[in-house]
């Protein structure tokens, strides 16, 4: 490894290593044991003073390309150079507007006083709405940081060849891939479900990507397109072009201007959210908005981090499990009340419904303890636990063994949050939560979401009012607080 000369290195908490973004990095290069996760970490050099002025002053000046609106907050833009990076970006989305119609730029934020009423809350509700964005969701954003670190890596390699990418998905990253991969010239092979629907697939291929149908076997051993996915990155050396930031950091990178977005659009209107409730499968999308929400909270420019409450389906909980769990473990080395544990030796349907009762019949003992772990964590009591939880990953986050997936949030019924550990941190450290939701509240959720809004979204981008739901009813979140949701797909 050379020696690291950017306001920007890549730090991996398990080999706890930093790492050079210039170093063609995807994962972590020790990424045989442990939760080996890249992320970023500002340089002393970084100067957080010219970041707040830029990202103060482009928003004044209605930068609309959110790209260059917080490109002080992307470790290619330290890569390349603020110049050479715009310039690479300003090309880019050239291209997307040429083949797409759109760029990517700032999405709406609106505020929705009428499905606020019928949520339960008697204050603010706002929703940042995705639909509008290149091919309906917000997964283009993760990948175009993608694309836009790998081309700066050809920029500083005197434009070497473009390799081939991949990609797994049930459908909206797939496209959004399909759509930036295209702009950018590379060749894209998409590992999707043989159950995927057909416009979907006609849309992956008249944007040139290679579909790769994969059929579901059993639920015990992963996902069987992320499991396709990863031979192809294994045995052909693709690129990983996907939205899991333990495959591509970069993703991340991208995705992060969601949150910025949706922080700068609050505090231009004078308003404040209390929490914010995020739909989990993968994780990538909650923990891009909560990593932007903090680096602005750093920059003190958001006034300060919500609790981050994150929810997944009834049909598959592996986030939540894992949540629960490090409660467990914070409870155990804080001799705490904490009325559950997990016996892997037990079978995994009974365990897991078990721990469903537990959920339902303890609210107040759950946040009692996040309450304690917001107030606690940067001390010993919740940072001995987190180092723990690091050394023994695999005790924590495993492919879902429940019964096999199935819901009508398909789109968030991963096997693995495969950015689990970060999400986790933030939730901990927010004094958030992790909550499973019946598939009752997905129904009710999707019908008053289209009842009370103009947006046409999917089941799947509404699941974090789901989640408001959930937690509305067990009193986790009062009525008299303000709220803000992602609506993050359009309905087909």
């Amino acid at each position: 490894m050379r020696q690291i000369t950017s306001d920007m290195a890549l730090y991996c908490p398990a080999c706890q290593r930093l790492y050079d973004p210039r170093d063609r990095l995807f994962g972590c290069p020790g990424a045989d044991t442990g939760a080996h996760i890249l992320t970023k970490q500002w340089a002393d050099t970084f100067d957080r003073q010219k970041a707040e002025t830029s990202i103060r002053r482009n928003w004044v000046d209605g930068v609309t390309d959110s790209f260059a609106l917080f490109h002080h907050l992307s470790a290619t833009s330290h890569m390349l150079g603020a110049g050479r990076y715009l310039q690479l970006l300003n090309t880019l989305q050239d291209r997307l507007r040429s083949s797409e119609g759109i760029p990517f730029q700032v999405t709406p934020l609106v505020q929705t006083p009428a499905l606020a009423g019928a949520a339960g809350l008697k204050r603010g509700l706002w929703v940042k709405d995705e639909t509008g964005n290149i091919t309906g969701s917000h997964k283009g954003r993760h990948l175009m940081g993608s694309l836009l670190y790998l081309e700066g890596l050809r920029a500083l390699n005197q434009k070497t060849a473009r390799q081939v990418l991949a990609i797994y998905s049930c459908g909206n990253a797939a496209l959004a891939a399909s759509a930036v991969a295209r702009a950018g010239g590379y060749e894209l092979h998409a590992f999707v479900p043989d159950t995927v629907e057909k416009t979907v697939a006609q849309m992956l291929t008249d944007r040139g990507a290679v579909v790769e149908m994969i059929p579901r076997g059993a639920s015990d051993g992963g996902d069987p397109c992320y499991l396709a996915f990863r031979r192809a990155i294994e045995e052909k050396k693709w690129v990983p072009f996907s939205c899991s930031g333990n495959d591509n950091w970069s993703n991340i990178d991208g995705g992060e201007t969601l949150g910025a977005e949706m922080a700068m659009q609050l505090r231009a209107d004078g308003a404040e959210v209390s929490c914010l409730v995020i739909q989990v499968g993968g994780g990538a999308l909650a923990r891009a908005i909560s990593q932007a929400w903090a680096a602005l909270e750093r920059l003190e420019i958001s006034p300060h981090l919500p609790r981050i409450y994150v929810c997944q389906a009834a049909g598959s909980y592996p986030f939540v499990r894992a949540y629960y769990l490090a409660l467990a473990a914070i409870a155990r080395y804080n001799t705490l009340d904490f009325n559950w544990d997990y016996e892997r030796s037990g079978t995994p349907a009974a365990e897991l419904e078990r721990m469903r009762c537990f959920a339902e019949a303890s609210p107040h003992q759950i946040t009692a303890l996040a309450d304690f772990t917001c107030r606690h964590f940067e001390k010993d009591a919740v940072q001995s636990p987190l180092k723990e939880i690091l050394r023994h990953s695999e005790q924590f986050m495993w492919p879902w063994d429940g019964p096999l997936p199935a819901g009508l949030a398909h789109g968030i019924l991963d096997d693995l949050t495969y950015d689990w550990y970060y999400l986790l941190r933030s939730i901990l450290k927010s004094g958030g939560q992790a909550v499973i939701v019946e598939e009752e509240k997905f129904q009710t959720a999707h019908r008053l979401a289209h009842e009370h809004t103009k947006i046409n979204v999917s089941p799947t981008g509404c699941a974090g009012l789901a989640g408001l739901l959930k937690l509305i009813d067990t009193g986790t979140i009062a009525p008299t607080e303000n709220v803000g949701l992602f609506f993050t797909g359009i309905g087909r």
